[in-house]
């Protein structure tokens, strides 16, 4: 079996660095045409082929995040538990007058103000 020196490539191999070469090659050229057709091309995308366009969303968003921080951890579970039932109770009212219940509104409105 032959040995292979550092830095040289074997028969029928991928030299060194190509990968990174082809990969950064890549994105150059899909960054160069997303800045000149990206916006149109995901519209398209996501009237004509919506459920793609839905993995495609999903495909960048991160996998796990995690909340250092959030407000919602100093409140009380009581509290909480009061907070979601009115939340409840708002989206019941509106689904009862016959409103769509749809999140195009301020999340304040739908919640009160924390104290």
């Amino acid at each position: 079996m032959p040995v292979f020196q550092p830095g040289h490539t074997p028969a029928g191999g991928r030299r060194k660095g190509a990968r990174n070469k082809i990969s950064t090659s890549f994105l150059e050229a899909l960054a160069e045409d997303f800045e000149q057709h990206g916006a149109a091309a995901i519209r398209i995308m996501r009237i004509e082929r919506p459920t793609e366009y839905c993995k495609v969303v999903a495909s960048i968003l991160p996998k796990e995040f995690e909340i250092t921080e959030n407000r919602l951890m100093e409140i009380d579970d009581d509290t909480l538990d009061i907070m979601l039932d009115y939340a409840r109770r708002r989206l019941a009212d509106r689904l009862d007058r016959g409103e769509a219940a749809t999140f195009d509104r301020e999340p304040a409105r739908l919640l009160p103000a924390l104290s």
